[in-house]
């Protein structure tokens, strides 16, 4: 067992659920008592009947009565209060795992299938977790009962002493059978999810179009079911694995369990015990095959909650490491934002190499390259979705990982190609561009083009959007994109502004409508905050605008300056503008 992982729980339960877990650590352990009680009774009993012995038989019948009776009721309570304590303490848990996977500054654990699998498997099981996980008391409750049926046995006979021990390769079977299962799940999890996605693919409004037209629903539907199919082979060979491990364990016990018998037999025939021992022992051995089946369970589902509990203290420490920074930005840029020696790699072969580069304050910058040229991921870095792997970023220099991440957050603005499609109330997808501001939209709404979306809604902006939260309306991409948009004017004192090909779904006239009100909005940023427009674009008639055109090609700088200097030096630049002018003439 883990320590880190058993303190961890008992913690959050005693804090959340003091009264349930007190009972629970006094109850679970008193239980282990009452099979040696029973047992005991039991042999007082006959030894009473068959000697006449009245105070036998009375104490016998009051150990097993008491025995029977906290087996029924505080078997019951325990059930009951364990229930309790996981919605309690499990409540809290989901709420700081789904805060956390809402609030993270970085996405690095969005973009890598281990850190997926890990969520994946905590996910909204707060409750599961401390149920599962407390099942550690279960543990102990049978080490106790091993304990004291040891003792009970060496009263009868020494040599009986031996038949817990062969509890112990059941045990350890049991112990390599859970680790085999925990393996099982964690190689699944993401077929699991893979297929998951798959079938929303297959079930959403938005794929349907080219999955009816490409007729590849089917293809998707057998990649799913290729996908379960693996999941179910490893989990079936798994059981079997297991299920062979533990009649191993139990043939082992049940051939010591006959040999106690014979002993005991033996014995009591020639009267160096009573006969009610034999029972005593026959009820012990009993219980034994029952207790560790009761331990088997107990360590295969304390292993599985101590494991989600490792999964949530690795996104505990996860959020701890992103939030880190406590200085605040500044009320304005002086000099600007500057990238030194700035690597980045997403696992694999880096995808940026050695990036050195100022971002003037008050300058709009554009950033131009082939598609995988390291552009996006530029703009993750300078938003905090990521750390680099190697150099530093400074804002007025000081480095951006010293800065309170929820403060930069709030400094930045951005519109994105791949924006987000939320289905709120029309004026609360615009509204969540600054949350505390969520009620203003409506100079926002102007500028981003949203205000036009609202005129055409059957309830204007209290018009739900989209078809998941419930009988909403769908929007068309132009649509959805000036919402967006919109969502990116709602910060009206930004430090960087992110306008990463903002308008891919607008109509000509849209694009240079919404290029003319962010050059306007650029120029009161600059004047208010010193901020920095950083625009990544294919469209060379918005870049030549930018104050700072920055090529990249294969994650390296291989030029930058102005649209005139460019053009001068007759680069890749000047080939990309000249390539793109030639077809509009």
């Amino acid at each position: 067992m883990r320590v880190v992982e058993i303190r961890t729980l008992l913690t959050e339960c005693l804090r959340h659920a003091p009264g349930k877990t007190w009972l629970l650590l006094i109850l679970t352990p008193l239980r282990a008592i009452t099979p040696g009680l029973t047992a005991l009774g039991l042999q007082w009993i006959v030894d009473g009947a068959l000697s006449g012995s009245r105070p036998l038989l009375i104490g016998g019948a009051l150990c097993a009565a008491t025995a029977g009776a906290f087996v029924l009721a505080g078997s019951r309570v325990i059930e009951v209060q364990a229930g309790l304590l996981g919605g309690d303490a499990g409540t809290v848990l989901d709420r700081r795992i789904i805060r956390w996977c809402a609030t993270l500054p970085t996405i690095a654990h969005l973009e890598d299938s281990e850190s997926l699998r890990r969520i994946e498997q905590i996910r909204g099981l707060g409750g599961r977790t401390v149920v599962t996980g407390m099942s550690v008391l279960n543990v102990v409750q049978s080490g106790l009962w091993l304990v004291i049926t040891a003792i009970l046995l060496a009263w009868v006979h020494p040599v009986l002493l031996v038949l817990p021990l062969f509890a112990v390769p059941s045990m350890l079977l049991t112990r390599t059978a859970s680790r085999r299962t925990e393996a099982a799940r964690a190689e699944t999890a993401e077929r699991n999810r893979a297929e998951q996605h798959l079938f929303t693919t297959i079930t959403e409004a938005n794929s349907a179009k080219e999955l009816r037209l490409g007729t590849s629903g089917a293809h998707a539907a057998a990649i799913a079911r290729r996908l379960r199919e693996e999941r179910t082979a490893i989990i079936w060979r798994t059981t079997l694995a297991v299920g062979g491990l533990t009649l191993i364990g139990s043939l082992v016990f049940v051939v010591a369990f006959i040999g106690a018998l014979f002993l005991t037999a033996q014995l009591a025939l020639s009267g160096v015990v009573s006969p009610g021992a034999l029972l005593l022992v026959a009820t012990l051995g009993g219980q034994i095959r029952g207790q560790l089946d009761l331990l088997t369970n107990a360590i295969t589902r304390s292993a599985r909650g101590l494991t989600m509990v490792g999964h949530y203290l690795w996104l505990r420490d996860l959020y701890a490491a992103s939030t880190s920074g406590t200085l605040s930005p500044p009320d304005r840029l002086r000099d600007g934002i500057a990238l030194s020696g700035v690597d980045f790699s997403y696992g694999g072969p880096p995808v940026l190499h050695g990036i050195d580069l100022r971002l003037p304050a008050g300058a709009t910058v554009a950033l131009v390259g082939d598609h995988g040229s390291g552009k996006t991921t530029l703009v993750k870095l300078l938003c905090g979705f990521h750390r680099p792997t190697a150099g530093t970023i400074t804002v007025d220099g000081t480095p951006l990982t010293e800065m309170d991440p929820a403060g930069w957050r709030e400094r930045v603005t951005s519109a994105f190609q791949d924006f987000s499609r939320f289905p709120f109330l029309a004026r609360e997808a615009v509204g969540v561009g600054d949350v505390p501001r969520m009620h203003e939209i409506a100079e926002a709404a102007e500028k981003g083009g949203a205000a036009q979306v609202f005129a055409r809604l059957p309830e204007g902006e209290e018009t739900r959007l989209g078809k998941a939260l419930g009988d909403g309306v769908e929007l068309s991409g132009g649509q959805w994109q000036k919402i967006a948009l919109s969502r990116a004017f709602m910060r009206s004192m930004p430090l960087l502004a992110v306008l990463d090909e903002p308008t891919a779904a607008l109509d000509a006239a849209s694009e240079y409508e919404v290029y003319q009100r962010y050059a306007e909005a650029a120029q009161e940023w600059q004047r208010a905050t010193g901020g920095i427009t950083l625009l990544v674009s294919h469209r060379f008639a918005t870049i030549r605008m930018a104050d700072l055109i920055v090529v990249l090609d294969g994650g390296r700088i291989i030029e930058s300056g102005t649209h005139a200097e460019l053009i001068d030096r007759a680069g890749r630049y000047a080939r990309l503008y000249d390539l793109q002018a030639s077809a509009y003439q």
